[in-house]
């Protein structure tokens, strides 16, 4: 049977038909592979990158405003407040709420140029920027400056200019302890001191304040908010106690004047038992409430110079940008100085200071004892070294035992003790008492200074010899303050070396402990009995050697002088400097030491015609030092009869005793009475009530007649021996007390009152003695 021919339309149908479903199956993958980068695109946003693109778009809708903590104080020892917060206010300018409100752009600059002494049309160009959300243009202005802007906005019902609150830093007692308390920059950030030290403690966890924004980065009220509450400052406390900073400085700031210091002084007070730093001290200073500007008047004056050259330059010439250049390289050198910590920063040679060490680490080890014979002829060529070694006084101390090298400070004498105690131990000790390391003081920017290394100061060619026998009287090293201070305490406190500290304790807002700090004992330097003997011998030194003018009377007062030259410091012709830093380190009181004082000298003037040295200069000066903070610190104070010209009495009101009664209780305070009349009453007295006079005195009592009303005036004693001075104030019916060097042949060299004072008749005058040939 015959095959039946399909139709040639229904092959041509099914051949369609596969041609169709091949197509599908090829669209279909296509369409597949074609949507594979999109799914990839799809899974990178949707899965992988999720979380980034999810905060994107949280912060294009959202805006995030910081709340800034509040940052914590700082008190000294007895919580007087140091450094704290004031309220403040930054002006901002909202450009697109200003552009919706239609407002007076002229108008508004204007007025806000003229509270706030700003260029009008600088604020102008500020409120016409709406690629801005925001545009401050003033930070931190007063309360009252704020109150004269926000008058205005509600007067003029002017929308888009907006206050907010902030903070700045106040110090209230400005330059006092300046360099130790720091200050905050721009940012509220600490930059130097116990503000940077403690920034992390001080300044807090920020807080913030999330809600929605709309189109043109407008707010949308009620929409949504977050807010994260800040977490204030902690506070901290510190080890200083402003009494004996302020007193410190006060002296520090006459000896400057006094002497004609012509680079600054440095100075501190710590406890020798716990290594607590109650005053440090640089001067000149600044005040960190404005502490971009300079302090100094002279480098003032002359920066002020720098600035007006380049100005007068065509701008943009290169006269103009060297000058420019030169005014700001000077500005930050000046302001880093005046910011710079000597106490902890700065190495300088200690001179004589440092023998106390030397003379301690030789006692100990046993290489001498107090019968040792020196003799120092003033110059000597000692074995093993090139140069002839001089002592600073010329014609020589002649014989000498141990006790006496020390009271002369002889530089010679102590060149053989350093010989006898050796390059090793003498190194060893050194390091023992920390002058190779930092003192760990709890501030940035201590340095550790400059040391000999072991091999050079143990070899015994020449430079070994030299430099053991100029070490031994603290030339050609170097060390910071405080490494000398905290060496000399450990001399005296039984021979431990402990770590110094100027923050006691910080503590979070509620008034918690978050920080305590203890005092730290990091070695036994030296034996206790060798620190007893070495208590005596620094006694000695101000009782019979070259700082006789630290003495104060009723204290039993140690210590050690020291001049000191600057050997690496050059003028600009290439020659070495004549500059010395003077410096007197004292201790009190001697029985049982409780503190020490370092007062330093820089570059005393040469043309004030007083001889420069650490016994006329730098001694006076912490023995004024000492007067003013032993006292406070309720240090016993015992008199003995040599004292009685320094002891001060305060006069009672004897008005209305009788004279009997009147005599007996002038009696009992080691006063006696002269009487004028015949009564038996006290009807008046000389010197009045109140009034306070030297020990051993004697008062006037008047008996019915009338007192003596002149006024008297005031001579000039400088340069008067005790005698001398006392007989031209008793031939003028004033009364004179006695501070300093109390030995006869001792002058004045400073007094309370003004020469050509008038003062009434009766009048105490405080003379200061010094010896103003002591050197060394």
């Amino acid at each position: 049977m015959a095959k039946r021919e399909r139709p040639r339309e229904y092959n041509r149908i099914r051949m369609d038909s596969g041609q169709h479903r091949r197509i599908k199956i090829v669209s279909l993958l296509l369409g597949i592979l074609a949507f594979i980068p999109i799914a990839v695109q799809l899974f990178g946003l949707m899965v992988r990158d999720y979380d980034y693109y999810a905060r994107l778009a949280l912060r294009n809708q959202t805006r995030t405003t910081r709340v800034t903590a509040d940052r914590g104080l700082i008190y000294d020892r007895n919580m007087n407040i140091l450094a704290c917060s004031q309220s403040v206010e930054n002006v901002y300018l909202d450009p697109h709420e200003l552009k919706q409100s239609k407002a007076d752009i002229a108008a508004i600059s204007e007025k806000l140029g003229q509270i706030l002494e700003l260029d009008p049309g600088w604020i102008a160009q500020q409120a016409k920027d709406t690629k801005m959300r925001y545009k401050q243009i003033a930070a931190r202005i007063n309360e009252e400056t704020a109150g004269l802007i926000r008058s205005y906005i509600n007067e003029q019902g002017i929308s888009g200019i907006h206050i907010e609150p902030n903070s700045q830093r106040y110090y209230p007692y400005g330059s006092l302890a300046a360099q130790v308390i720091g200050f905050t920059n721009a940012s509220n950030t600490g930059s130097e001191g116990v503000e940077a030290a403690y920034n992390s403690y001080l300044e807090g966890t920020a807080g913030k304040v999330i809600t929605t924004k709309g189109n043109n980065e407008m707010d949308m009220p009620y929409s949504y908010e977050n807010y994260t509450a800040s977490r204030p400052g902690d506070s901290v406390v510190l080890t200083l106690d402003m009494t004996v900073q302020a007193c410190l400085e006060k002296q520090m700031e006459a000896a400057i004047a006094r002497y004609d210091v012509q680079n600054g002084a440095f100075g501190m007070v710590m406890n020798v038992k716990t290594g607590e730093i109650l005053a440090m001290a640089t001067l000149g200073s600044y005040d960190p409430n404005n502490y971009l500007e300079v302090q100094d008047s002279w480098t003032a004056d002359k920066l002020e110079k720098l600035r007006n050259e380049y100005l007068l330059q065509p701008e943009g010439s290169q006269a103009f940008l060297d000058g420019q250049k030169t005014y700001k390289e000077a500005l930050n050198e000046a302001l880093l100085k005046q910011w710079r910590n000597r106490c902890i920063s700065d190495g300088y040679e200690p001179g004589s200071t440092f023998k106390v060490m030397t003379m301690a680490a030789a006692l100990d080890c046993g290489a001498i004892t107090l019968e040792n014979d020196f003799y120092c002829r003033g110059a000597e060529q000692i074995p093993g070294r090139s140069q002839l070694l001089h002592c600073w006084r010329s014609t020589g101390h002649g014989a000498q035992k141990t006790p006496q090298a020390l009271q002369n400070s002889c530089n010679l004498a102590f060149a053989h003790i350093a010989l006898k105690l050796g390059g090793q131990r003498f190194y060893e000790y050194v390091k023992n008492f920390g002058i190779l390391e930092k003192t760990g003081l709890d501030l940035t920017g201590e340095s550790k200074g400059v040391f000999f290394s072991k091999e050079l100061v143990t070899n015994t060619d020449k430079w070994g010899t030299a430099s053991l026998t100029s070490g031994s009287f603290g030339q050609t090293f170097k060390l910071t303050p405080l490494q000398l201070v905290r060496g000399i305490a450990a001399v005296v406190n039984g021979g431990y070396l402990l770590e110094p500290y100027i923050v006691s304790e910080v503590m979070d807002a509620d008034g918690n402990t978050v920080l305590k700090q203890e005092p730290t004992v990091l070695r036994q330097v030296i034996k206790e009995e060798t620190s007893k003997t070495m208590r005596t011998l620094m006694q000695s030194v101000v009782e019979e050697g070259t700082a006789k003018n630290a003495q104060v009377a009723g204290f039993a007062i140690g210590g050690k002088t020291g001049t000191s030259e600057k050997i690496d410091i050059f003028d600009e012709n290439g020659q070495r400097v004549q500059d010395k830093i003077v410096s007197f380190v004292g201790v009190a009181p001697m029985d049982d030491p409780e503190y020490i004082v370092l007062v330093a000298l820089d570059t005393p003037s040469r043309t004030t015609g007083i001889y420069i040295s650490g016994g006329v200069m730098a001694a006076p000066t912490v023995g004024a030092v000492m007067a003013d903070i032993l006292p406070y610190l309720e240090v016993k104070r015992n008199y003995t009869e040599e004292d009685a010209a320094g002891r001060a009495v305060t006069i009672e009101d004897y008005s209305g005793l009788t004279l009997e009664e009147a005599k007996k209780q002038l009696k009992a305070l080691g006063i006696t009475a002269e009487t004028v009349g015949a009564g038996d009453t006290v009807t008046a007295q000389i010197p009045a009530p109140g009034n306070v006079v030297p020990g051993n005195s004697q008062v006037l009592l008047y008996l019915g007649e009338e007192p003596d009303t002149r006024l008297v005036t005031v001579p000039d004693f400088t340069g008067m021996t005790r005698q001398q001075a006392s007989d031209a104030a008793g031939l003028l019916g004033l009364y004179i007390l006695v501070t300093g060097n109390d030995a006869m042949d001792a002058v004045v060299t400073a007094q309370a009152y003004a020469k050509d004072t008038q003062v009434p008749v009766g009048t105490t005058i405080k003379l200061e003695f010094a010896d103003i040939k002591a050197a060394d």
